[in-house]
C-alpha cells in the first residue's frame, strides 16, 4: 500500500508539539520552596521533603542543589537532604557538567575563585581573579573546544593574566594574556598587552592575525566575530562589520550593533552617523544578506527559533522568516531595562518553551503558541546576588510584593507565610 506522507503531516505535528510541551513542563523532583523566611525542598505537590531551615535555596542541578545559610555562606545538599559540600563558601554557581564555581577569601589573597567538583575536591585551586562583586552565573568560565580561559592570580597581590586549562586541570596556554575570550572554530581573541593590543590565537596559543586597524574587537560566534573601525573620523569611528576566522572581511563594516551571531542570525541596525537613534534594526545571515528587513524599534537575539521584537513600544516574537507568531501586544517601554539585562545574558525571549512578558506593570509567562500560563502579577524576577533569569529548570524565581519564591510554569507557586 502506498503511503502519502501529507496526510500524516498533522498527526506528525501534534505529536511533536505534544512531546515538546510535555518536556518543557517537566519539574525536578524537588522544587526549593519557601516557607516564611526559610527555604527547604517540596515535591510537586508541595510537600516538604527537605525540611525548610536555610536562608536561601536554588534548583538542584545535576543532583545537588545550592544552599545559603544567615551568614551568606554558600554548600551543596543532595536529594536526601544531606550536606555533601559544606555551606563555607563566599559565593557558588550551581552545578555544571560536574564542576562548581566557588568564591572564597583567602588570607593574603582576598577573595578568589577556584572550582571543585560534586565531592568537595578542589579541581581548580582558588587563584582565579574575581569581579568586585559576585561573578554572574550568566557570567561563568565554562568550557569550549575543550579549553576554559581564566584569569589568573600565580601569587598573592599579582595582577590577574589570562590562560586556557584544559579539563585535566592543567594550563596548556600558560596565563600571558591581559584578557581572553572562549575559542569558537579554533581561534579566540585575546588582549596581548599595552603595546600590542588585542589579537586572535589557535588552539595551541599562536597567534594568527592582530586587529591593528580595527578599534573593538568581538569574540568569534559562529565562526564570525564583530569589529569595529579604528579611524579618528567621528563618522567613521562607529561603523561595525564582521570578519572570518582568517580575519578577512566577511560583511562590510557599514552596521551598528552590539549584538553577535546566534542561530544564524545577527541584529543590525544600519549605520547612519547623524540620525542612529532613528534606525530600525533588522537581521543580516552569515554572508551579510538581509534576512529579515530593517523595520523594528529593537529586536533581541534568536531563542529556540524564536526572536523578541518590538514594534512601537510592543513587544511580540517574530520567526526567522519575519513572519509575526505572537502579537505585538505586551508593554516594553517601561520595562527596557528588564529587557536589555536579559540580553546581556543573552535569555531574552523564549527559554525550554516559555519567555516572560509584562501587561499593565507586572510580569506573567507566555509559552510558544502566545497562551499565557502565568497570570500578570509579579514584580520581576527575583534575585540572588543578582536578577536571577535562570528557568530552564521550568522554575522561575519571582518577585511579589515584599516576598520572593519560585512558581513553575503552570503558575503553581511554591511558598507559604508561615
Amino acid at each position: 500500500m502506498k503511503i502519502n506522507a501529507k496526510n500524516y503531516l498533522p498527526l506528525i505535528f501534534s505529536l511533536f508539539l505534544t512531546s515538546y510541551t510535555t518536556f518543557a513542563q517537566k519539574l525536578p523532583q524537588l522544587i526549593p520552596y519557601r516557607k516564611g523566611n526559610q527555604w527547604g525542598f517540596c515535591d510537586k505537590n508541595r510537600k516538604i521533603i527537605i525540611p525548610c531551615t536555610y536562608a536561601n535555596a536554588s534548583p538542584f542541578y545535576e543532583g545537588l542543589a545550592r544552599v545559603s545559610n544567615k551568614d551568606e555562606k554558600y554548600g551543596f545538599v543532595d536529594m536526601k537532604g544531606k550536606v555533601v559540600i559544606p555551606i563555607k563558601y563566599d559565593w557558588a554557581h550551581s552545578v555544571h557538567k560536574g564542576w562548581i564555581y566557588v568564591e572564597q577569601n583567602r588570607e593574603g589573597w582576598g577573595n578568589v575563585g577556584g572550582f571543585i567538583d560534586k565531592t568537595g575536591k578542589t579541581i581548580i585551586p582558588f587563584q582565579i581573579k574575581t569581579p568586585p562583586i559576585p561573578l554572574p552565573e550568566a557570567s561563568r568560565h565554562v568550557f569550549s573546544q575543550n579549553l576554559m580561559a581564566l584569569p589568573w592570580i600565580d601569587k598573592p597581590g599579582a595582577i590577574a593574566k589570562y590562560g586556557y586549562i584544559a579539563k585535566q586541570g592543567k594550563f596548556t596556554i600558560k596565563p600571558s594574556f591581559n584578557y581572553a575570550t572562549r575559542f569558537n572554530k579554533g581561534v579566540a581573541l585575546v588582549h596581548l598587552g599595552k603595546d600590542q593590543g588585542y589579537g586572535y590565537i589557535n588552539l595551541d596559543g599562536k597567534i594568527l592575525f592582530k586587529k591593528e586597524k580595527y578599534y573593538s574587537s568581538a569574540a568569534f560566534s559562529e565562526g564570525l566575530a564583530r569589529v569595529r573601525l579604528n579611524s579618528k573620523v567621528p563618522a567613521e569611528a562607529m561603523k561595525q562589520g564582521f570578519i572570518g576566522t582568517d580575519g578577512q572581511v566577511v560583511i562590510p563594516l557599514g552596521y551598528y550593533t552590539f549584538n553577535d551571531f546566534k542561530e544564524g542570525l545577527v541584529a543590525v541596525q544600519k549605520y547612519d552617523p547623524k540620525n542612529q537613534e532613528g534606525q530600525k534594526w533588522g537581521f543580516l545571515d552569515k554572508s551579510g544578506g538581509l534576512a529579515i528587513p530593517f523595520q523594528y524599534d529593537q529586536v533581541f537575539n534568536f531563542n529556540e527559533g524564536i526572536a523578541l521584537a518590538v514594534k512601537l513600544n510592543k513587544v511580540g516574537f517574530i520567526n526567522k522568516k519575519g513572519r509575526t507568531v505572537i502579537p505585538f501586544k505586551y508593554e516594553y517601554h517601561t520595562h527596557a531595562h528588564f529587557y536589555d539585562m536579559l540580553n546581556i545574558s543573552d535569555r531574552a525571549g523564549f527559554q525550554v518553551g516559555f519567555a516572560p512578558v509584562w501587561q499593565k506593570g507586572k510580569m506573567g509567562f507566555i509559552n510558544r503558541e502566545g497562551k499565557v500560563v502565568v497570570e500578570f502579577k509579579y514584580e520581576g524576577f527575583g534575585e540572588i546576588f543578582y536578577e536571577y533569569h535562570d528557568y530552564s529548570q521550568g522554575l522561575a524565581l519571582v518577585r511579589f510584593k515584599d516576598k520572593e519564591f519560585y512558581i513553575d510554569m503552570q503558575g503553581n507557586e511554591y511558598y507559604q507565610d508561615r
